[in-house]
């Protein structure tokens, strides 16, 4: 036992005399492979899947006829991002026991829309109202109250609530963008034709239909699967363009 021992506190010795002499970066990848972690995989709630006739007509009714599409993405996303705090606004508008009082509002929910009075410029706050009902102060309390009022409506109309009929249902969890992804397609920087002994065509797609090739593109933290690349060339001079490079002259004499 004691030959085993000392073994292991000679192995773990090297190993530490070893990492001791990389640099800083080699120094933190061996502390990391000896930290312990645990990886659980995050449970996530589909994004809100509504009819477009149904979300337009909800704009049209609850906000100013001047919102723009930017103060709408705003408010969904804003929801989106806040589950936890829908959560605690939805428990509160929901008694469960004879000594809770229920309300139709929430501190929560309000603070949320103080939030957004303090992050809005004026003309997109503006827009947040009817003109019927635009309070005079837009950062006052009245404000917050009736913008409370909206977004709960909001968060209802998108299904972000864990109630139903006021029985519970299941806890909202982090909203998954994947139905929202866009679909990516990697093309030459150039539009027109860049060689200087040619005039600047626009530029037709060199690659087939049927003979798109597929790259995975890493955009950020972002890995996207299957991204078509393309390729286009000038009719005149014959350039090839590419995502990364550009040749020159007839295919056959390309450099």
């Amino acid at each position: 036992m004691h030959i085993i021992a000392f073994l292991l506190y000679l192995g773990l010795s090297t190993i530490l005399c070893m990492i001791a002499s990389l640099p800083l970066f080699g120094t933190l990848i061996g502390i990391l492979l000896f930290c312990p972690s645990v990886q659980a995989a995050g449970v996530e709630s589909a994004f809100p899947n509504i009819s477009f006739e149904m979300f337009s007509a909800f704009i049209q009714s609850t906000f100013s006829p001047n919102i723009s599409l930017s103060s709408v993405l705003m408010l969904i996303f804003t929801l989106n991002e806040n589950t936890d705090l829908l959560n605690l606004h939805a428990r509160n508008q929901n008694r469960q026991f004879r000594y809770e009082q229920k309300r139709s509002s929430s501190t929560w929910m309000n603070a949320l829309s103080h939030a957004i009075q303090k992050k809005t410029n004026e003309k997109k706050l503006k827009s947040l109202f009817t003109k019927d009902e635009r309070p005079s102060d837009l950062t006052g309390s009245e404000a917050t109250e009736i913008l409370s009022i909206k977004l709960d409506s909001f968060a209802n109309l998108l299904g972000l609530n864990p109630f139903k009929d006021g029985k519970f249902i299941q806890k909202i969890q982090k909203i998954s963008n994947d139905a929202i992804q866009p679909i990516l397609v990697l093309c030459p920087k150039s539009y027109v034709c860049m060689n200087g002994a040619c005039q600047p065509h626009s530029l037709l797609m060199l690659t087939r239909l049927n003979q798109v090739p597929e790259a995975i593109l890493i955009k950020g933290t972002k890995i996207f699967q299957n991204v078509s690349v393309l390729s286009a060339h000038c009719p005149t001079c014959k350039t090839a363009y590419f995502i990364d490079h550009e040749t020159y002259g007839p295919s056959n004499k390309r450099k």
